[in-house]
């Protein structure tokens, strides 16, 4: 009886096998590729990141330098330009 069923649906068994192989390897797959997608969305996030705390630090200079520039010049006007 068993062999009877192996004779009839032989070629339909190796299609099942075949796709479940196939449907596992894909899984594997989409799997990998999402977590390569997740580390590069995450360096992209950390080289923004970086990009931003630069410009900030530039930004946080230059703002310093004006207000040195804005004391210097308070000074020279309430001193009376002497210095």
């Amino acid at each position: 009886m068993e062999l009877a069923f192996l004779k009839d649906y032989w070629q339909q068994l190796i299609a099942i096998i075949t796709l479940i192989v196939v449907a596992v390897r894909l899984s594997a797959s989409v799997k990998e590729l999402r977590k390569d997608v997740d580390d590069i969305i995450a360096r992209n996030t950390f080289v923004e990141t970086t990009r931003l705390t630069a410009q900030i630090i530039v930004h946080e200079k230059q703002i310093s330098a004006l207000w040195q520039y804005v004391n210097k010049l308070r000074d020279m006007f309430t001193n009376g330009g002497s210095k």
